[in-house]
Order: structure tokens, then sequence, then C-alpha cells
């Protein structure tokens, strides 16, 4: 029960930071459209926050709508098996979405160690490019996290 509570805490907090990022990306497109276009005088680095932002919300809320049940599914070969067969198939590849986001997070753990030690940083903002990409990483736990949520569901409809 406690995971259940932990796991829903989680996605809750996820869905608010993303609400965030959504918000603030309107927020600074309107800025900039204003200093554009009122002021004469943009911002030249609001298009970068921007997308970085835009990049954390994706990776971020990939999770959310998993856990949510709103991600696209084509379960019509599953619907036909009997229960029992369908638990396994569903077991399965919840097995083979661990491994590859096992695989996807690590991989990227290494390009920010790469990114990090070679010093690449964004062109505007001269942020480390390591912080753009931790936003896979992030994104692969996140849901890592509900794919273990959902197998702990599937071992309780036995």
């Amino acid at each position: 029960m406690r995971w259940d509570r932990f796991n829903e805490l989680l996605v809750r907090t996820v869905e608010v930071v993303c609400a965030l990022l959504l918000v603030f990306i309107a927020m600074l497109t309107v800025a900039q459209v204003m200093m554009r276009y009122i002021f004469n005088n943009p911002f030249v680095w609001s298009e970068e926050l921007a997308i970085a932002a835009f990049v954390y919300m994706t990776f971020l809320g990939v999770s959310v709508a998993y856990a949510r049940n709103r991600h696209l599914m084509v379960d019509a070969f599953v619907a036909m098996l009997p229960q029992r067969a369908a638990n396994v198939l569903n077991g399965f590849v919840l097995a083979l979405s661990a491994g590859f986001f096992i695989t996807l997070g690590a991989l990227m753990v290494k390009i920010m160690i790469v990114t990090w030690k070679v010093g690449l940083t964004t062109a505007a903002l001269e942020i480390p490019r390591a912080f753009i990409y931790l936003s896979l990483a992030l994104g692969c736990l996140l849901f890592l996290i509900q794919v273990l949520s959902r197998f702990r569901g599937l071992r309780r409809m036995r």
C-alpha cells in the first residue's frame, strides 16, 4: 500500500511540474513576442529556454501519461487472449520495456558524462548540455518506476 501512495504522489508531483513548465513556456513566449514586436528588443535566449522546458515537459510527462493510461496502446490482440495468457504477455512486454528504459537511461548518463567532461554548452544560455540530456535520463527513471508499478499490479492479479 505504501508503494501505491508513493507512486501516486510521484505522478501528481510530476504532473504539477509539467503543468508549471507549460505555463512557463507560454509566459516566456508571450514575453518574447512583446519584446520583439512592441519594444523591438528581443531576448536572445528565450527560444532556447522554451525548447529546454519543452524537452523536460515531454520526457517527464511520458511517465504521467503511462501511469494514467493515456498513452497510445494497441491491445486488440491481448483483449482476445484468456486472462492468464494476457497477463503473461503483458509481463513479457513490461520486462522488455524495463530493459529498454534501463539501457536508454544508462546510455544517457554516459552521454551526459561525456558532454560534461568535454564542456559542451548551449549556444545562447551557455548552460551545460548535460543538463538538457538529464531530462531523458529522468524520464527513463520515472517511466521505469511506472513499469515496475504495473508489473506489481500484474502480480496481484494472479
